[in-house]
């Protein structure tokens, strides 16, 4: 995420009285408007990122409050001596098309922290990047539980490119001045859980759901040769595209018919076909 969009600060300097209430409401001392230093920044977005993920306009809005308070660090390492400002006001706003999160952030000035200072103010310091939870992401083409589907961030189906759509936000953690940010404009490192570690529950999952993709991958294989040998006068390319969309519970529905529709059209036919009771004229004079 870049400090400002257009890499400049929005505001930078004294806070003003209000701001100076806010920063207060979460301090132990009472600061005076000399002790600090404070910028805005802007914080994730509704534009899809370098990962092909974004966030739902909603999860934007419930995430906002949540920032308030959290911590400003560097290259995401949670240590206390890596702590440089805290959030102390967020905001939803709109901009060039886009749903975003402006956040004010204070620094006490001391001399520890001239240095950070001056990096925002010459614009060394203007990437940042957040860290949250997330609870779900949801397929952008069928709109299942990402993961669950066979859809895949970054390739298109039917002319549409498929994006995992971050929502119902679990926790936000903090944000942090980086040099490449995932988010085009807002650059955003994003969790889904409660954290990172693999766990076996996890990886039990994810076997399962490779082994669901693979039969659902079978079962419209299914669907789209019975529907060429019916000649429904579809192109094969336009059918898997139709069957990619379909929810997995209508796929095997549609499967099931067609195959047995199949069936009823072309009935097996025994190459050794026998009248019994001509043979058994032919061959009584055999008979002892």
């Amino acid at each position: 995420m870049k400090v400002n969009k257009g890499a400049n600060l929005v505001s930078g300097g004294a806070p003003d009285k209000g701001q100076l209430e806010k920063i207060n409401a979460l301090t132990k001392g009472t600061l005076a408007a000399e002790d600090v230093y404070v910028f805005s920044v802007r914080l994730c977005d509704d534009q899809i990122d370098r990962d092909f993920e974004r966030f739902s306009q909603e999860a934007l809005k419930e995430l906002a409050p949540m920032f308030i308070g959290r911590t400003g660090i560097a290259d995401h390492a949670w240590s206390a001596d890596r702590q440089v400002a805290r959030i102390f006001d967020t905001s939803v706003e709109y901009a060039a098309g886009a749903m975003f999160i402006k956040a004010w952030a204070y620094i006490l000035r001391c001399e520890q922290n001239e240095g950070v200072i001056r990096d925002i103010e010459g614009g060394i310091k203007k990437e940042v990047s957040v860290g949250c939870a997330m609870k779900r992401a949801i397929c952008s083409v069928c709109g299942a539980d990402y993961g669950s589907c066979e859809h895949r961030k970054g390739e298109s189906y039917g002319g549409e490119m498929c994006v995992a759509v971050l929502c119902e936000p679990a926790d936000a953690y903090e944000f942090s001045f980086v040099a490449v940010p995932a988010q085009k404009d807002a650059g955003v490192l994003k969790k889904l859980g409660e954290s990172g570690m693999e766990t076996p529950e996890l990886k039990k999952l994810q076997k399962e759901a490779e082994l669901g993709r693979l039969y659902r991958k079978e079962l419209e294989n299914r669907a789209v040769c019975a529907a060429l040998v019916l000649e429904c006068g579809v192109e094969e390319a336009v059918l898997r595209s139709m069957v990619r969309c379909v929810s997995a519970e209508d796929l095997g529905k549609l499967e099931k018919a067609l195959t047995k529709k199949m069936a009823e059209r072309i009935s097996p036919v025994s190459q050794l076909h026998t009248d019994m009771e001509g043979a058994g004229e032919t061959d009584s004079a055999f008979l002892i």
